[in-house]
């Protein structure tokens, strides 16, 4: 009898045991699946930390690259200082146009004598002459009238000679306004009171009479020869004078 106790106590004891550690292995398994919870949520806690920690660290860049780009504003207003000679370029202009007018005073032009017009001038083509027998160019007009008629100044000027040509006689040259000179030539020998070089004349006053010295035209009827010249050129002077009908014809 007890021997069969002590079998059935030896066999109780074990179960015990069994029981004892079986409950350590859930509680170990339990403290595992608590821990690794425990480290799962720390390390999303820091990661997330360590996120929004980044996002703080950014925000600033944006604000200073801002900066920078607000600079180019301020610099691309100087350029209004170039408009500032434009406000005076126009002045100058004004001024200009007042000046360019000049003005010019073109003299009026009498006839040197009363008469009828006998030649023309003609610088080109060569015209017979009588008393020379010859042909030669015409440089002047030969304006028909009596021995002694009055010979007048066409214009405004000053004697620049009184002289004896050979071939022409008794000549008078007078300086006038715009580089025009008139010339009389076939006059008589004796010539009015002041009548001499560097004489002041007026327009339509008398400066000679109608003569014939001049030996080259003898053989014409009495006339006075009257020539112009233009900044020492030869000009006809029926463009500066008008003898009426006779000029119309006699002119080229």
């Amino acid at each position: 009898m007890n021997t069969n106790n002590s079998q059935n106590h030896n066999n109780k004891t074990p179960n015990k045991n069994g029981k004892k550690f079986k409950m350590n292995e859930k509680t170990m398994t339990t403290l595992l699946y608590v821990g690794a919870a425990v480290l799962v949520v720390v390390i999303l806690s820091v990661s997330i930390f360590a996120f929004a920690s980044r996002k703080t660290e950014t925000k600033p860049a944006p604000e200073s690259t801002a900066t920078t780009t607000a600079k180019p504003e301020v610099t691309t207003k100087t350029p209004t200082s170039t408009q500032a000679p434009v406000t005076t370029a126009p002045t100058t202009t004004k001024k200009v146009t007042t000046i360019d007018k000049p003005t010019v005073s073109t003299p009026s032009y009498v006839t040197p004598v009363e008469g009828k017009l006998l030649k023309n001038h003609d610088s080109e083509t060569l015209v017979y002459s009588v008393t020379m027998n010859d042909y030669r160019v015409h440089l002047g007009i030969d304006v028909e009238a009596p021995v002694g008629s009055a010979v007048y100044s066409v214009a405004d000027g000053k004697i620049k000679s009184v002289y004896q040509d050979y071939m022409m006689g008794t000549c008078i040259e007078i300086e006038h306004k715009n580089g025009i000179v008139s010339c009389y030539k076939n006059l008589g020998e004796i010539l009015p009171e002041g009548i001499k070089e560097g004489a002041t004349v007026t327009s339509g006053q008398l400066i000679a009479g109608v003569g014939e010295t001049a030996i080259i035209e003898q053989c014409d009827e009495a006339h006075l020869h009257f020539e112009m010249k233009k900044n020492d050129e030869y000009v006809n002077p029926l463009d500066y004078i008008s003898y009426g009908k006779d000029t119309e014809s006699l002119k080229k």
